[in-house]
């Protein structure tokens, strides 16, 4: 795990033990910090597609086919 990774996850469990009253500060603060820097924000991802020529477009029935592999797996774990 990178350090920026694991510095995220120290700061949000920081975060988390602040007193609610301080909250603001931080957010103001950190806001301050976007401010100064040049942030790209994320935009949505569009998922439309994904699975296209996957091979699931080869599968006559694909709803009889999950329903198998649901109970198959239900079945599975019921076993257990």
């Amino acid at each position: 795990m990178s350090t920026t990774t694991i510095d995220k996850i120290e700061l949000k469990e920081k975060i988390s033990l602040l007193p609610e009253e301080r909250i603001g500060e931080v957010k103001s603060f950190i806001d301050f910090i976007l401010s100064q820097s040049e942030v790209v924000k994320k935009t949505p991802g569009n998922l439309r597609g994904i699975w296209k020529n996957k091979g699931f477009e080869k599968i006559n029935n694909l709803d009889s086919e999950l329903k198998d592999v649901r109970k198959d797996i239900s079945d599975s774990i019921i076993r257990r």
